[in-house]
């Protein structure tokens, strides 16, 4: 299940506004106070019933001084819900879903009133259901049910379960839905369809994604609550292990003292017997986690809070993201939305990429979602422009979504002012990410390749045309219009790409040439032994059909916890750098990614005469 979009109508600054997300990736980008952190905290007070909204929330423009926020979900194919305490049932089935098959849940909160409980917040499903029924069989309860399957049941071939809801609501769609019915779009309240055994918002809850926010404004210390909370934790858990030793210790102390207490007033007795009838000894005992305190010290034994605030920030969140990945494992949580404030803050611009990195990597990983807001151009560039939201304020001064592509894209790179990184001699053009990946550690890994050519060191840029990257758009129209050469290396699974590298050799300008792979991705040129120890499995049977063999998404089925996304990245990064001669030779590749580098390195001399 991913988050795919929010609506929100009257909260804070926001007089209206519906905004998409992408379901990997989303940078927030804005001036400051325009409203980006504003879609993080609707986001919590949404996800987590704890956070409370206030009165100030609501628009002041408000006239019915209702907030709604709503948020719509993309469920995964074939995605069980349990929203009948009877029967596990899906919500297509049900007609719970909107008209774009997603699952719309709103919150409506009123702040009509000096305070906001929870009392003031209802909470509905937008449906797009049939116009069968007066009202939705969902909110109708086992008698009322088999009252109306009384109606149809003869027009039922099959018995029908009648203790069970789900199964009659099921027999009635089937058997009573035209093909020519008429649909509408309607609002069904979750407390039309809870029941003593079951409290449908908070089956739901635990269907959605969690989301956590690490927020810009924090304390930063190891104080803080998420570093005290994991810590905790970790410190009950060591504790429940040891809890029969220590509860012994506690006996034997507790039995000592009594002991020497019992023999003191014995002694006390002697001086004054009327003060020592009054005295006992009385254990005052607490729970051992109370007992015991951690902060956090780095190497150098300087603690936590006496750091730069850039190394703070950067362990919080590395706590906070435990913490994260500890609650998903607790609740059964299958998707994890992690949404970051500003997390540039205090950084290094070198500290800046190694943290972007890592977050595109987390977005990639199958369940996971990142979010976060920035105002910082090395960030922007970093992602892909359909990741990328921009906030600004109308002619009223009311924040809105720029959703024009390109006002978007051209509005982004004045705002923050990103110019073009490629200057280089060489641009070597392939088709994503990975591919830049493979090319750079490849060489860096086999010194045959290395010797011909070293990418590191030479003045060459690699450039993936494939990708959706801010700063990828902005360097193409740059080094188009420039005299830098281009070598072109495409996977042979592309049309588009075939085309382009035979209309470059046709074209013959001296600027522009390129090569397309035998093999069918860049994961194919892995040797199998590498891939069979990552990822525990056998390879060998898939040999005769290997060149056009798609590797990510066979291992994708064999590890199902980790998306192709994922798998690319571990291939093309991981595994690049445990390449051999050897094993290339004898995956039969070696001499085919050694003409690669030859001709790059014909191109590159080229760009000397």
């Amino acid at each position: 299940m991913k988050l795919v979009k929010l609506y929100l109508k009257d909260f804070r600054g926001y007089d209206e506004i519906e905004i998409e997300f992408h379901p990997d990736m989303n940078v927030i980008i804005g001036r400051n106070d325009v409203g980006k952190s504003t879609i993080l905290d609707a986001l919590n007070i949404f996800f987590n019933d704890e956070v409370k909204p206030e009165i100030t929330d609501c628009n002041i423009r408000s006239h019915d001084k209702k907030i709604v926020i709503s948020a719509f979900f993309k469920l995964d194919e074939n995605e069980q819900i349990i929203i009948d305490a009877t029967h596990p049932t899906s919500l297509a089935e049900e007609y719970l879903l909107n008209k774009d098959q997603l699952l719309e849940i709103r919150k409506v909160i009123s702040a009509d009133g000096k305070t906001i409980s929870k009392n003031n917040i209802s909470v509905f499903l937008n449906t797009y259901h049939p116009k069968i029924f007066e009202e939705p069989l969902i909110t109708k309860t086992l008698p009322q049910l088999k009252e109306i399957l009384s109606e149809y049941e003869d027009q039922i071939p099959y018995p029908v379960n009648k203790t069970k809801k789900a199964e009659i609501r099921k027999a009635l769609f089937s058997h009573v839905l035209s093909d020519d019915a008429e649909f509408e779009e309607k609002l069904i309240n979750i407390k039309d369809i809870q029941e003593d055994r079951l409290k449908t918002w908070e089956k739901l809850k635990e269907s959605l994604p969690l989301f956590t926010l690490f927020q810009a404004d924090r304390t930063n210390n190891d104080g803080d609550k998420e570093v005290q909370d994991p810590m905790k934790a970790i410190t009950k858990e060591v504790l429940a292990e040891l809890e029969s030793k220590l509860n012994e210790i506690r006996d034997e102390v507790v039995k000592r003292v009594e002991e020497i207490g019992k023999e003191t007033i014995e002694k006390l007795k002697e001086f004054n017997p009327e003060i020592s009838s009054q005295l006992k000894t009385v254990p005052d005992l607490k729970n051992w986690d109370s007992v015991f305190k951690f902060s956090l010290d780095t190497d150098d034994g300087i603690p936590l809070n006496k750091r730069g605030s850039g190394v703070r920030r950067l362990i919080l969140l590395s706590y906070f993201r435990a913490q994260a990945e500890k609650s998903a494992k607790e609740t059964g949580k299958k998707t994890i939305i992690y949404a970051i404030e500003e997390p540039e803050t205090s950084q290094h611009p070198d500290f800046q990429k190694m943290l972007i990195e890592s977050l595109i990597n987390i977005s990639q990983r199958k369940n996971h979602q990142v979010f976060i807001t920035t105002h910082t151009p090395e960030i922007a560039q970093m992602v892909d422009k359909s990741s990328l939201i921009l906030i600004k304020k109308d002619h009223e001064g009311r924040p809105c979504v720029v959703d024009d592509e390109d006002v978007k894209i051209r509005e982004i790179v004045k705002t923050l002012g990103i110019l073009p990184t490629i200057h280089s001699r060489l641009v070597i053009c392939v088709e994503g990410p990975n591919d830049v990946k493979f090319l750079k550690n490849i060489n860096q890994a086999i010194p045959e390749y290395k010797q011909i050519i070293d990418l590191e060191k030479s003045d060459i840029s690699i450039y993936d045309v494939g990708g959706g990257k801010l700063i990828n758009w902005i360097n193409e129209n740059h080094f188009r219009k420039s005299n830098i050469k281009e070598f072109h290396l495409y996977d042979n699974d592309v049309e588009k790409y075939r085309e382009l590298v035979n209309k470059m050799k046709e074209e013959n300008d001296g600027r522009r040439t390129g090569i397309i792979t035998e093999l069918r991705e860049m994961e194919n040129y892995i040797p199998i032994s590498l891939l069979e120890e990552e990822f525990k499995c056998n390879l060998q049977k898939f040999r005769d059909k290997w060149k056009e063999f798609d590797v990510a998404k066979h291992l994708s089925q064999v590890c199902p916890s980790l998306g192709e996304k994922e798998i690319k990245s571990i291939i093309n990064g991981k595994l690049t750098k445990k390449v051999t001669t050897e094993s290339l030779r004898e995956h039969g590749v070696f001499d085919e990614i050694k003409q690669w580098f030859e001709e790059i390195k014909k191109m590159y001399d080229s760009t000397f005469s």
